[in-house]
């Protein structure tokens, strides 16, 4: 799994090669198998195949990367009766990359489209998505088989590694 991990990297092009169905529900239970604070699970998912993509894309009104793959999770909470504040955001991230790390496991590529908090994308998002009042979307992964390759990640940078306490 480490490999998958230094391996996944963000994918803006894609092949038109096919992503079965099966694979992307594989790849929304990963997400869905990710932790919890204390095991509320406020994250849902909206599954897009090729043609709601278009669809998407279309109401968005933005030329983004995501219409180039095969399908796209958007990771969402809903937060209606959910006393946990601020642990849906560490839920839904948790889930997002387990679904980056599962497709790249599967040899596939992939984007984390941020949402949350982006003026620019958000209500254009949530309406194009129909996300009710009290849901939130923190964003989209992106999947489909990359048309571009990226060396993986190696190792730390000795500049974003303090040991002990914080050293300038």
């Amino acid at each position: 799994m480490v490999s998958a991990i230094m391996k996944r990297r963000s994918i803006r092009k894609f092949t038109e090669e096919k992503v079965s169905a099966d694979s992307a529900m594989r790849i929304v239970e990963a997400g869905a198998a990710a932790p919890s604070a204390m095991n509320r699970r406020p994250v849902r998912f909206i599954l897009l195949d090729k043609e709601a993509m278009a669809r998407f894309a279309e109401k968005v009104a933005q030329k983004e990367p995501f219409i180039e793959g095969q399908w796209a999770i958007a990771v969402c909470a809903d937060r209606r009766g959910y006393d946990q504040e601020g642990a849906w955001l560490e839920d839904c991230s948790a889930a997002m990359e387990n679904i980056l790390i599962a497709a790249t496991e599967m040899e596939l590529g992939s984007l984390w489209y941020g949402v949350y908090a982006r003026p620019a994308k958000e209500p254009q998002v949530r309406e194009a998505l129909k996300v009710p009042k009290g849901v939130e979307v923190c964003g989209i992964a992106v999947i489909g088989h990359a048309a571009e390759e990226k060396e993986p990640h190696r190792g730390v940078d000795s500049s974003i590694l303090h040991i002990g306490c914080w050293k300038e």
